[in-house]
C-alpha cells in the first residue's frame, strides 16, 4: 500500500513539473500562427553573402518541420521573423604538432524577432542569439582551400535548425 502511494504521488509530482518530450510542446506560438514570412537577414559582419545564406537555410528548415511554414509575401503570413546577424568569429581551437590549426569553432550572434503580423505581438525576441559550432579541417595537406568558406558552409543548417527548434520548442 506505502509502495502504490509512493509511486502515486511520484507520477503525479512529474505530472505537474513541466516535462515533455521534445517535439511535443508547443513552444512560443500560439495555435493560430501557421505561417511566416522570412525576409533577407540583416548582416553587420563583414562577411559578404552570411546573411543570405543563412536566410536560405532558415526556410528550408522551416519547410521540413512542417509546424510553421513560410508564407511568400508579408501579407499572407501570420507572423515575421526578423534576423539580422550582430557577430560572426572562426577562431582555431585545436592545433597539430606543427601549430596547424585542426580545428576551428564558429560563432554567430543575431538578433531574432517572431512578431504576430497584424497584432505585432512579440512572440519572440533574443537580442543576442548564440550559435556555436566546431569545424574540423581537412587532413589533406594537397587541399588549398579558406577554412573560413567551408565553415560557413557546414553552420547555416545547424543555425537554421537552432533557430527553429529554439522558437518551436521554447528552449
Amino acid at each position: 500500500m506505502k509502495g502504490s502511494l509512493a509511486a502515486a504521488a511520484l507520477v503525479l509530482g512529474l505530472a505537474g513539473c513541466g516535462y515533455s518530450l521534445v517535439g511535443t510542446s508547443k513552444g512560443w506560438l500560439p495555435d493560430d500562427v501557421k505561417t511566416v514570412w522570412v525576409p533577407a537577414f540583416g548582416n553587420d559582419t563583414p562577411v559578404v553573402g552570411l546573411e543570405q545564406r543563412l536566410t536560405t537555410a532558415l526556410l528550408r528548415e522551416l519547410s521540413a518541420r512542417g509546424r510553421l511554414k513560410p508564407a511568400p509575401s508579408r501579407d499572407q503570413a501570420d507572423a515575421v521573423l526578423l534576423g539580422r546577424v550582430t557577430g560572426y568569429s572562426v577562431q582555431p581551437v585545436r592545433f597539430d604538432a606543427q601549430g596547424r590549426a585542426l580545428e576551428y569553432q564558429v560563432l554567430v550572434t543575431a538578433r531574432i524577432t517572431l512578431t504576430e503580423r497584424k497584432s505585432e505581438k512579440v512572440l519572440f525576441d533574443d537580442p543576442a542569439f548564440l550559435f556555436r559550432q566546431p569545424y574540423n579541417v581537412p587532413t589533406s595537406d594537397s587541399s588549398y582551400f579558406n577554412p573560413e568558406t567551408l565553415a560557413i558552409d557546414r553552420m547555416t543548417q545547424p543555425f537554421a535548425r537552432s533557430v527553429v527548434a529554439t522558437i518551436l520548442e521554447g528552449f
